[in-house]
């Protein structure tokens, strides 16, 4: 059985709210902001890490329930990001950045099931 804690889906939505508004910022605006395209490229592994993160956090349960639910959500998010990417003027929807997002996904679920066990032991909480 798996429980969403609601305040941490909260924040996953909000945070995916942050991102969508990052992608939605136009070509020039980025060019502003100075950054260049390889910097650019390079932040979706440790922004979707990130995603992947507080997404997996606002699951209690099975870790063979949980993992997949949260990896699935996250990279239909990033399909979903790619696509909405095309519409915005100076930015185009490419497979390199969708798969620059996957690999900050597996990167974001590795480091939280390798953490969790440190977090919970601190809590003092052997079921969460």
């Amino acid at each position: 059985m798996i429980r969403v804690v609601p305040w941490r889906a909260g924040v996953a939505v909000a945070y995916m709210v942050a991102v969508l508004f990052l992608s939605s910022l136009p070509g020039r605006e980025i060019a502003r902001l100075g950054l260049s395209l390889f910097l650019l490229n390079l932040g979706h592994v440790p922004l979707f890490a990130g995603l992947a993160w507080v997404t997996l956090s606002a699951f209690v349960g099975p870790a063979r329930v949980r993992v997949p639910l949260a990896a699935g959500i996250c990279l239909l998010f990033a399909v979903l990001d790619e696509w909405h990417q095309s519409f915005v003027p100076g930015r185009v929807a490419a497979l390199s950045d969708l798969l620059a997002d996957a690999g900050g996904i597996v990167l974001g679920i590795a480091l939280h099931a390798g953490l969790r066990p440190v977090v919970l032991a601190l809590k003092g909480d052997p079921q969460q």
